[in-house]
């Protein structure tokens, strides 16, 4: 979050793709990757800027990533919300329906960011990244990397045709290692919004005439449902999250959250 706005405001970089070979001026003599002038280096927010490497949007217009261009990039606030229980009858049944529902805000998908980087051993572990830029080809040769030369890290690989052509239908990203590994973007914010069937029971009652021989007042039978199905574009568990409880300022944060559980109930009322 952002000192001076609202609780749940979310603050950091804004996405915009990844670079491609177009962004570089290539030495065929040296193998290496120089950043063209006028294109927008992110070095200083989340490493070295090569083929395949996630961007930023420059918001400064300085050409550089830096403090300067983090921005209000979500807010877990809705804009409205409610719910809706409602009971209904036909002769000896009954139906009770408990909907719920949120509209109008974000959730910081922390899931994506945590699976998607190349921190740790879990490196690409969201199955769509199985659609990201490669920088080693199927027999296993190393198309580009970074490397140190004379105390500076320069991006060195094959030549622009060949890397284009094995990532002609890259979507995403080279998995970011490192401390920008962990940074907030907006690729991470998602919809929150949802409805949710969290409750149905159905009932039947016996009718009088066997109630009469049985000599009870009442006897019902019900079937319960709780957490039946939510309806909403978000793409993990379940939108309904806060996982930061030990920091309550920063709400609508998902991150290795367990899913709910869906429970069957069945029950019988007995009125002597």
């Amino acid at each position: 979050m952002k000192a001076g706005e609202p609780l749940g405001t979310m603050y950091g970089y804004v996405s915009d793709g990844f670079y491609r070979t177009s962004d570089f001026n290539y030495d065929a003599a040296t193998s290496t990757y120089t950043l063209k002038e006028g294109v927008v280096n992110v070095a200083q927010a989340i490493g070295i800027a090569q083929p395949g490497w996630m961007k930023l949007k420059d918001l400064d217009g300085n050409n550089i990533i830096d403090e300067n261009d983090k921005t209000i990039i979500g807010n877990a606030n809705p804009k409205f919300s409610g719910g809706l229980n409602q009971r209904f009858t036909y002769k000896n049944f009954d139906l009770s329906v408990f909907l719920n529902f949120v509209y109008g805000n974000q959730v910081y998908n922390a899931n994506k960011i945590e699976f998607t980087n190349g921190y740790g051993s879990h490196t690409n572990s969201l199955a769509f990244m199985k659609d990201r830029w490669r920088t080693v080809d199927e027999n296993g040769n190393v198309l580009q990397q970074v490397v140190t030369v004379s105390g500076n890290q320069v991006v060195r690989g094959v030549a622009p045709e060949q890397l284009e052509a094995v990532n002609k239908n890259a979507q995403y990203w080279i998995p970011i290692s490192g401390a920008g590994a962990w940074y907030p973007t907006s690729w991470a914010m998602e919809d929150g919004s949802f409805l949710r069937i969290n409750n149905i029971t159905l009932g039947y009652s016996l009718p009088r005439n066997m109630l009469n021989r049985i000599r009870f007042k009442n006897v019902r039978v019900y079937g319960t449902v709780n957490n039946l199905a939510v309806l909403t574009g978000y793409s993990g568990y379940d939108p309904e999250v806060n996982t930061r409880r030990a920091t309550p300022v920063t709400p609508g944060v998902d991150y290795s959250t367990y899913p709910r559980s869906r429970v069957y109930i069945v029950g019988l009322n007995i009125s002597l």
